[in-house]
């Protein structure tokens, strides 16, 4: 495997672990987000207004699968990438999918910290991201538990490095 694709709830740490492995691997970190406004000029706020959340998912699953010719990199995918258009399964066919099961206390805390940059959650108070977040889980969960790796961590740690370079040594 010469691909890890990250997933996981919005503010999981997906960038900020992407960025680490990579390093530690010595791979190229691509953000799926920031592609996608590299490609559109606009930000994910902004792409969700204009387009709507099912016209940004299908040009997060067109830039999703612009990484097919990748290699040695990790990608870190935006909250809801798994869950829409078959992406799932494409990342699982294409690399190494590693799901970030970050606990509901970790993603509040983080989203309240700064809610303005993620769609989803814009103006709701703890309450109500922890509302949103419980009914995100139970519509995602079926995909990010299909990852081969499963983290039940808010940070990352050498155990992850350790694991993932096994999987991708193999």
């Amino acid at each position: 495997m010469n691909k890890l694709y990250l997933v996981g709830m919005p503010a999981a740490g997906k960038t900020t672990t992407a960025k680490w492995l990579a390093n530690k691997l010595g791979w190229d970190c691509v953000d799926l987000d920031e592609q996608i406004c590299a490609i559109s000029g606009m930000s994910i706020p902004a792409l969700f207004s204009a387009l709507g959340e099912e016209g940004f998912r299908e040009l997060e699953a067109k830039c999703l699968r612009e990484t097919r010719n990748l290699q040695n990199a990790v990608i870190s995918c935006g909250g809801g990438t798994a869950a829409f258009h078959g992406n799932m399964d494409w990342m699982k066919s294409h690399g190494l999918t590693l799901y970030l099961n970050t606990s509901f206390d970790v993603l509040v805390q983080r989203i309240a910290e700064n809610e303005s940059g993620r769609p989803l959650f814009q103006g709701s108070n703890k309450q109500e991201i922890m509302e949103k977040l419980v009914e995100l889980s139970e519509k995602r969960s079926i995909y990010y538990g299909s990852a081969k790796i499963i983290w039940n961590r808010s940070e990352p740690n050498d155990f992850l490095y350790k694991a993932v370079n096994q999987l991708v040594m193999n």
